[in-house]
């Protein structure tokens, strides 16, 4: 975990001649290095820069990672093995907390997706005003994420802003939105955010882990009954994603496109 931190960090204090190349604004780009979420919809940019990856299949996608530092594709690659093997074993205990048998979401999930978001959040000379990133909910099905020693991760509890401070050689797991929808609302994602400070750079590494584009993501047929009836609509999840691209990083509003509404039980 260390390795990894620090493999982080010197990517980003490299020379900014060094990593142009894996700039891009293009959400479709296999590996690119970017600010904020979507340019062309945000009214405020994001204080923030990031690094994002494909880590699955491993052997198909390496090649196309940095080649600098030189250590990067070694420590990021093991990083990222045991990333799966971990997130693997939490979806199977996921899915028998909900009933099913331990392999559902293995299943379900296709192909399945991982990808490593390497986020360094520098100094800010306003904090006050400006987001290292918005308040929403993670697309994909399950995060990982390790924190550096900075605090700046805070989750939306009771309708309160609560910091989850770093911890040493711990993870922080969140449920996405594929989870929230297969388990029928029983589970919900986590709405979150990231906030800057004046004075010390912050560095965090979630890995996204969900279904892949062609999966046929709804709530779990045995999960769905006359007491509890689907609160979403079965998609593909290269649909939800294409939405999810295209606007701004906002609260669960993607997961409002696939809402199923009901009447009032008195007819109005």
């Amino acid at each position: 975990m260390k390795s990894m931190l620090e493999i982080g960090k010197e990517f980003f204090e490299m020379p900014v001649e060094d990593r142009a190349c894996l700039y891009s604004e293009n959400p479709n780009q296999r590996v690119r290095l970017a600010t904020s979420f979507n340019v062309s919809k945000e009214k405020v940019l994001n204080w923030r820069d990031y690094l994002l990856h494909p880590c699955h299949p491993l052997e198909e996608v390496i090649s196309f990672w940095p080649e600098k530092p030189a250590a990067y594709r070694e420590i990021a690659g093991n990083y990222a093995v045991e990333m799966r093997a971990l997130i693997l074993r939490l979806l199977a205990a996921v899915s028998e907390a909900l009933g099913l048998d331990s392999s559902y979401f293995d299943r379900i999930f296709g192909k399945h997706t991982q990808l490593m978001d390497i986020m360094y959040y520098p100094p800010c000379p306003n904090p006050d005003i400006t987001l290292g990133t918005p308040r929403h909910s993670d697309a994909r099905g399950i995060t990982v994420l390790m924190q550096g020693e900075v605090s700046g991760l805070q989750v939306l509890r009771n309708g309160k802003w609560v910091a989850v401070e770093p911890i040493p050689n711990a993870l922080v797991v969140n449920m996405g939105d594929q989870l929230q929808v297969v388990s029928n609302g029983r589970f919900r994602s986590v709405e979150h955010r990231a906030v800057t400070n004046a004075s010390t750079a912050r560095i965090s590494i979630p890995t996204f882990y969900g279904p892949s584009e062609d999966a046929f993501i709804a709530p779990a047929a045995p999960l769905v009954d006359e007491q509890h009836p689907a609160l979403y609509k079965g998609y593909k999840f290269g649909e939800f994603m294409r939405i999810f691209w295209s606007q701004e990083l906002k609260n669960k509003s993607v997961l409002d496109h696939f809402k199923i509404e009901y009447p009032d039980n008195n007819g109005e």
